[in-house]
């Protein structure tokens, strides 16, 4: 029986290959759209779940009053980690770990930047690594050092190195004491070398004893069963039992942030975890089923136009005894076997995209083909796309009566269009919705782009500082003013795209009576302002004379309720200071949010970022070479590295423009599937109509009027797909833009302009066929008559 039902449903099939064709082509594109977002979704919710713990570890989190709003932070104090183990019974293991940085590793004449992670030995309690070579126990031994693979192969060009010296940054020798294999690239914790903390030196032995500064990470292994809000409470109990007087983290609260959501569920707000990647997530599975339903909207709607052809079947075959349910198993077989067929296409179609579709997700995408699962989802795809697709067809044609039929009384009048009416009017209200979003989301990001920083970024080089430079800062400017290519230079802690330091500790006479104003800072030295090209609103920049001074933003004088700041001291870090000048708001860590009140202190505290502008209209690629000259001859020792700042800022959008560009692929396959549906319902409208137009030609009935006719209930479909979708896309896109507090305001325009791109491609796409038929000789039709 099944065998008859495959039998007819492929005779059906290859009988009429124009609708074939056209079902294949757009189920095709919509379940090779799905299987894409879906191995994107795969891979996203992938991160980590290499790791043997994945269930037990915790990152630990703060929330701070700063300023009045809660911000959450993972910057925690040294000794947490060590005193969390000793004193919650529930801790398991603890690790403080650093943020990561780049340190230079040298071999003989070989030197390399690599990512550098600096940790306790219990890091590798925690997490899990494949080790190649030596074992956990590296990481005990303060000149010890674990590489992985491809540091190895980069520094000796093979892995078998476990007691190879390696001169870190310059400054002191270190030994390979293991090598272990790369982590995967969904890992969220990534480094190139592991070293540990150097017990005897003097600023861990005072870190050891300092629960007020914060500038580590402290990662949780919970034990089995171990209630998360307990372990929050003491660890914030210890804190507080440990730290002499109140600060921003006894007042605060800890969260821990499980490892199952450091990938997705990466934001917070107010203190809450939010979500994150997770909304784009949700977002594009939405998006991946809504293609795949337009392509069975369209295998839906071309069946039923085509059901003249297949009435007179059913009427034989219900005449000859076929029951109902005998009729719907055969339309549901020709539809599953036209997802199959599809769904091969599919996969040929995804796996020649997976390379280009990793570039642009800038992460490995790989066909997980030894999964059970994704052959179990692609079976559900194949069987839920076949059923619904050829659900409402074979209701609908298997419902038909034999006498009604075989006396050519068959149609269904007006009620039968209204289904297939509704089916268009969906695809194209999912088209607009579609569309408009990636053209808002667009006009986002260039709004965004576009906003005054408060400094200029255009010809802005920064330049990784060095022992080497810092002792001849002096002598580096000379050299690199004398170049005549640059403008200005000055010296910063770090890229003037992010601040990491914050203060609650600024006292002077008359300071408001609140514990949690919380400013930036950032140290600095001479021609602050020149170099960023931002404005000085009160007194003047720094100077090379200056000592003990500081500059302030229109934001931080605003939040100290600072009258007249200029010659104002302050205390601040057990010096008193004086406010040299105030200058205008920087945008400086998230380009949507309202510039942060900072505090600039004369003084670099640690090695930094030198930053150089270069002059207007210059050749920026003779301005490097001469800015790397000059520093190889001061710095031979260390490596060049250079970045320019609004690659830094531009770095900021790539959440929003990978929505953005994902967005118009899947929004473009989405129309290209619609109008081919509109294509064929046009091509099957005109088969049964070919006589009226015949006769209307002869008639005298112009081209003009015949496409009218042809196309006036499809364009009147499409107008009411935008009367619907229209506020539909206007609430969407209000609650995306809610995220953002500097923002576009939604313009009516805009679903103008959409709907204006939607109706001209329905338009060509109704017209490329009805004017065929318009300009066709009427004999052609009328001589069966």
């Amino acid at each position: 029986m099944i065998f008859n039902y495959c039998k007819l449903a492929f005779r059906n099939l290859a009988k009429n290959r124009f609708f074939t064709i056209i079902n294949i082509t757009g189920l095709t594109l919509g379940m090779a759209a799905t299987l894409l977002i879906f191995l994107w979704v795969y891979s996203e919710r992938s991160w980590n779940k290499d790791q043997v713990h994945y269930n037990r570890i915790a990152h630990v989190h703060v929330n701070r009053n700063f300023n009045g709003a809660i911000t959450t932070g993972s910057d925690m104090m040294f000794p947490l980690a060590a005193a969390a183990m000793a004193s919650i019974p529930e801790v398991e293991k603890a690790s403080v770990t650093s943020f990561p940085s780049s340190i230079m590793l040298t071999v003989g004449e070989k030197k390399i930047n690599r990512k550098t992670i600096t940790t306790s030995p219990e890091f590798l309690d925690i997490f899990s690594y494949e080790f190649l070579q030596g074992d956990a126990n590296g990481l005990k031994d303060p000149d010890g050092i674990i590489v992985t693979a491809s540091t190895a192969i980069s520094l000796f060009n093979r892995i078998n190195i476990v007691g190879e010296a390696v001169k870190l940054n310059n400054d002191r020798t270190a030994y390979v004491k293991a090598v272990i294999k790369d982590p995967a690239s969904t890992n969220t914790v990534q480094f190139d070398l592991l070293q540990s903390f150097n017990q005897s030196s003097e600023w861990v032995k005072n870190a050891a004893s300092d629960w007020v500064n914060c500038g580590n990470r402290i990662f949780y292994l919970l034990r089995e069963g171990s209630n998360t809000q307990s372990i929050e409470a003491k660890t914030l109990a210890l804190i507080r039992a440990k730290t002499d007087s109140e600060n921003p983290t006894t007042r605060g609260q800890i969260l821990l942030h499980p490892m199952e959501k450091w990938r997705l569920y990466e934001e917070f707000k107010d203190g809450v975890n939010t979500g994150g990647r997770i909304q784009y997530v949700r977002l594009f599975t939405w998006i991946a089923l809504l293609i795949l339903l337009i392509a069975c909207i369209n295998f839906m709607n071309l069946s039923t136009a085509r059901s003249e052809k297949r009435a007179r079947e059913v009427g034989i075959r219900k005449t000859l005894g076929s029951r109902r349910y005998q009729l719907i198993v055969q339309f549901l077989a020709e539809s599953v076997m036209l997802a199959v067929f599809a769904f091969v296409l599919a996969l040929l179609l995804v796996w020649l995209s997976i390379p280009s579709f990793s570039q642009l997700l800038n992460q490995p995408i790989q066909l997980p083909s030894n999964q059970p699962f994704w052959w179990l989802t692609g079976i559900s795809i194949v069987f839920l796309t076949g059923v619904i697709a050829g659900s409402y067809p074979a209701l609908f044609l298997s419902g038909f009566q034999p006498v009604n039929i075989l006396k050519g009384h068959f149609l269904t009048g007006r009620s039968g269009l209204t289904p297939r009416k509704l089916l268009v009017t969906a695809q194209f209200c999912i088209s607009f919705l579609l569309i408009s979003a990636t053209l808002l989301i667009y006009q986002q990001i260039n709004y965004v782009q576009q906003r005054d920083l408060g400094y200029k970024q255009e010809n802005l080089f920064m330049v990784n500082s060095s022992p080497q430079l810092d002792r001849q800062l002096s002598a580096v400017k000379n050299e690199l003013y004398a170049t005549g290519l640059v403008e200005a230079v000055n010296r910063t802690s770090n890229q003037v795209t992010d601040l990491f330091g914050y203060t609650a500790g600024i006292r002077y006479n008359g300071a408001p009576q609140a514990d949690n104003l919380v400013i930036g800072f950032m140290f600095t030295d001479e021609d602050f302002a020149k170099t960023l090209a931002t404005r000085v609103l009160e007194g003047r920049d720094f100077r090379a004379s200056d000592t003990q001074q500081i500059l302030l933003n229109k934001a931080a004088v605003g939040l100290l309720h600072l009258q007249d700041p200029i010659g104002k001291k302050i205390t601040w870090a057990g010096k008193e200071r004086t406010i040299l000048g105030v200058i205008d708001n920087m945008v400086i860590n998230s380009p949507y949010a309202a510039p942060e009140p900072i505090m600039l202190v004369q003084g670099i505290a640690w090695e930094g970022r030198i930053n150089i502008r270069f002059k207007e209209g210059i050749d920026i690629k003779k301005a490097v070479v001469a800015v790397e000259k000059v520093y190889q001859k001061f710095s031979p020792d260390y490596l060049f590295e250079y970045r320019f700042i609004d690659d830094f800022f531009n770095e900021k959008f790539n959440n929003e423009k990978l929505v953005g560009q994902l967005s118009m692929i899947f929004s473009g396959l989405a129309i290209f599937v619609c109008c081919l549906g509109l294509f064929g319902l046009v091509s099957f409208a005109i088969e049964r109509c070919k006589k009226e137009i015949g006769i209307r030609k002869v008639m005298g009935a112009s081209v003009r009027q015949l496409l009218l006719l042809l196309s006036r209930e499809f364009v009147q479909l499409i107008i009411i797909a935008f009367l619907i979708a229209i506020p539909l896309a206007w609430w969407m896109m209000q609650e995306w833009l809610a995220n953002y507090v500097y923002r576009i305001t939604i313009h009516p325009l805009i679903f103008g302009l959409v709907a204006a791109i939607v109706a001209v491609i329905a338009l060509l796409t109704i017209s490329l066929n009805a004017s065929r038929a318009a300009l066709k000789n009427p004999i052609t039709s009328l001589r069966s008559e």
